[in-house]
């Protein structure tokens, strides 16, 4: 059988070989080697491809998103735009919420600690306590004058007439106001609330001076005492409280001592800081006008004239007093 199969195969090939060289026969085809381009397109498709027909690449769509003012789109949106050739833009990135914030902070300005109504007035701090006896021999320093006329300048002649050298000391626990007054003619018959319509002596305390600096009207923290020296006679020196009005009334806690001289009268007063809410320090600072009424009217209760350490003093307005320094 093997035999058999080998016979076959010499015959055909021998038939082959005559063919080959038989008249009118088609020359073989030559065989050729498929390319890589040819190779791929076998493998991926079944239709060549003409070379000389460049390739049609498919248009990409690009939707381009206009923004709107609103809230942003819902998630889960079903049409998912393709991807931008464009060059992409910078988009800024928003500051986180714990980022710092470049905000300016407003300068907080701090109110002036001396009114700008005349030099302070210092109190001198007292190792000893005076006498409380309106003889004023203790006094030697720190004098200072109310000779500014700020009310009826036209009843008020001259120095003689009404002008005050007046002193102040302070220590832990009280308040010391020494006055030496000229005054021609002296007369009080009034007591109380009315004693401002005769001689007499006024006190104007602001305690919270940088508090309410720029206010022009009192408050709580503001006070006015009145001060009498008496008649000298059967009307007994006095000290009252005007204002604030919810404790208005006479001030039994102040002493207030009075002697007559040739020339006026002389008054010391004592007032205990409690009087305003106040426990004293060194270099403290506060609204401060005192003043001096005048009545040459005998036997007529009547407000003349007032003199006072401010120049710019007037009735119920802090920011025209002056200013009490208590020294170390």
């Amino acid at each position: 059988m093997a035999r058999r199969a080998q016979v076959l195969s010499l015959i055909f090939s021998i038939a082959a070989v005559l063919a080959c060289t038989l008249p009118g026969a088609a020359p073989p085809t030559p065989f050729s080697f498929p390319l890589p381009n040819q190779t791929m397109t076998a493998i991926f498709g079944t239709a060549l491809v003409d070379p000389s027909t460049p390739p049609t690449i498919p248009e990409i769509q690009v939707t381009e998103l206009t923004p709107t003012e609103g809230p942003s789109p819902t998630p889960g949106s079903t049409d998912t735009p393709l991807p931008s050739t464009s060059t992409p833009t910078r988009t800024p990135t928003p500051l986180s919420a714990t980022a710092t914030s470049l905000v300016a902070t407003p300068t907080v300005s701090t109110a002036p600690t001396a009114r700008p109504n005349g030099a302070p007035i210092t109190a001198t701090k007292l190792t000893t306590p005076p006498t409380i006896d309106a003889i004023l021999n203790e006094w030697s320093s720190g004098a200072f004058t109310a000779n500014s006329v700020v009310y009826g300048a036209s009843s008020w002649s001259s120095s003689n007439d009404l002008s005050a050298i007046c002193y102040a000391g302070w220590d832990a626990t009280h308040l010391y106001l020494a006055l030496r007054i000229l005054d021609d003619t002296f007369v009080q018959i009034s007591s109380g609330v009315y004693m401002y319509r005769g001689d007499s002596v006024e006190l104007q305390f602001d305690k919270d001076l940088q508090g309410d600096y720029y206010s022009d009207s009192q408050s709580a923290d503001d006070s006015q005492l009145g001060f009498s020296p008496g008649n000298f006679d059967g009307l007994s020196p006095e000290a009252y409280r005007w204002y604030p009005t919810s404790l208005s009334g006479p001030l039994s806690s102040v002493t207030v001592d009075s002697r007559k001289t040739p020339q006026g009268y002389e008054m010391e007063i004592k007032i205990p800081w409690a009087t305003f809410g106040i426990t004293p320090t060194a270099g403290s600072r506060f609204g401060f006008a005192l003043s001096v009424s005048d009545n040459d009217q005998v036997g007529v209760a009547v407000q003349e004239s007032m003199v006072s350490s401010a120049s710019t003093r007037q009735w119920g307005d802090p920011t025209t007093w002056g200013t009490l320094y208590l020294a170390p």
